[in-house]
């Protein structure tokens, strides 16, 4: 077999195998429910657990469209999603203060750095610049 042929077989298996990951989440995998935030997590810090996760929600539209409830304010904007990379552009948000406790300010800025999402049965797990956020349908 040449290099060529070689090649060729190596990156059809990745492809195939890149196929049957069930790791790999479709944009009709999370469109259509809500998600509840239930933790948010930073680098190097515990967990926080989320008191109220209606407060904190996520929605996907079809088209790329993503509508965000943040604590007292609302935000929309874009989606993208291909396999598990993910990321979420510059959010249109409403600008309440929704008091000192609130992670609208966090939860918002998080979203904006998303890089992965991931999916498994309720359980919707997101990755951010230094933050990991979980939600629950």
């Amino acid at each position: 077999m040449n290099r060529l042929t070689r090649a060729a077989v190596l990156a059809a298996g990745l492809l195939l195998a890149a196929a049957c990951d069930e790791s790999l989440t479709r944009p009709s995998d999370i469109e259509g429910q809500t998600w509840r935030l239930v933790s948010l997590t930073r680098t190097g810090t515990a967990s926080i657990n989320v008191a109220d996760p209606s407060r904190y929600t996520l929605r996907f539209a079809d088209g790329g469209h993503v509508n965000v409830r943040s604590d007292c304010n609302t935000c929309g904007g874009a989606y993208s999603l291909t396999g598990t990379s993910f990321s979420i552009g510059a959010l249109a948000c409403t600008r309440a203060f929704c008091g000192d406790a609130s992670l609208d300010a966090d939860y918002t800025r998080a979203l904006q750095t998303a890089r992965s999402l991931a999916r498994a049965g309720t359980e919707l797990t997101i990755q951010c610049d230094g933050v990991v956020l979980r939600f629950q349908m």
